[in-house]
């Protein structure tokens, strides 16, 4: 039975998914641009399998009903446009800019309740939103600008990794409950193996389809790094589903969020030498406050 509190087990989970998903992005962001975006994924999805393979055999939970078609189907598309969308605009702009921008989809996911089913954000998790927004404000305010709505939009239109990044908050706000709704017809071990399966060889059909055998050659010095996605995001996709179970997904999005938003400024500064400014630190500060207020208000 789903707690509707946090335990400590659920905690555990939730913190070792989002340090994993964490550490996952930066090795994406690490893979050589000569592996094109469906490249790297098919080989970053292909190396997860056996990780996610291991986690089924361990669990000895291979439940699997013919319910399981239509949700999965659309976990699948769901999950392939957003990592997709995601590759590309870690390649196009900074970690530290990007990563935040994922405060958005618990936001645009309470919207969309509101238009679609009429559970329109309380007033928290409307107070909750206005923080988020004004984080991104922050985030995105040139310097010496004054609180220009302008020149942030424009920063923000300048950006060349914003709008894929949009496309991901769109599809990954669809998808936690997409996935909750896998489990109710495979176990947790199932469900990520089958996505993973159905995901790497979508992606090698289309690669042979377009470049024959070539299509699927690997340029140097990417394979460590996609075995670092592999292994960091097969082990926060499993923890991810595990915690799922236990608690609620708000709960688990909200700790997997707030240490993205941190880890995102951190691992982007170790790693990619990307600046720690005032406006980054300010803004994704601002969301870390909104967040619990969206997802648990």
């Amino acid at each position: 039975m789903i707690e509707l509190t946090l335990g400590l087990p659920a905690m555990a989970l939730s913190i070792a998914c989002a340090v994993a998903y964490s550490a996952s992005d930066s090795m994406r962001k690490a893979v050589p641009r000569a592996a094109g975006a469906l490249l790297a994924l098919f080989y970053a999805f292909l190396l997860e399998a056996p990780i996610l393979g291991l986690w089924l055999v361990l669990g000895g939970d291979y439940r699997l009903h013919p319910g399981y078609l239509l949700p999965g189907a659309a976990a699948a598309v769901l999950g392939l446009g957003a990592n997709v969308l995601f590759m590309v605009a870690l390649r196009r702009s900074p970690l530290s800019l990007m990563i935040p921008m994922l405060a958005l989809v618990p936001v645009i996911t309470a919207l969309f309740s509101g238009v679609l089913i009429g559970e329109w954000p309380r007033v928290l998790q409307a107070a909750g939103i206005v923080f988020v927004a004004a984080g991104l404000f922050a985030l995105y305010l040139p310097a010496g600008s004054g609180l220009s709505l302008r020149a942030v939009w424009n920063t923000f239109a300048r950006e060349p990794g914003a709008k894929p990044m949009l496309g991901v908050v769109l599809l990954w706000s669809l998808n936690p409950p997409v996935d909750k709704m896998c489990l109710n017809y495979a176990s947790v071990g199932m469900h990520g193996f089958v996505q993973l399966l159905i995901l790497s060889s979508t992606l090698g059909v289309w690669l042979l389809l377009h470049g024959g055998p070539r299509g699927l050659r690997l340029p140097p010095g990417a394979i460590r790094p996609l075995a670092g996605v592999a292994l960091t995001a097969g082990m926060g996709y499993g923890l991810q589903l595990a915690a799922y179970k236990m608690t609620l997904v708000a709960l688990v999005e909200l700790i997997k969020r707030v240490i993205g938003l941190v880890g995102a400024l951190i691992l982007g500064r170790a790693y990619f030498q990307e600046a720690i400014t005032g406006p980054k630190v300010v803004g994704i500060a601002i969301m870390a406050v909104g967040l619990p207020l969206v997802l648990l208000g």
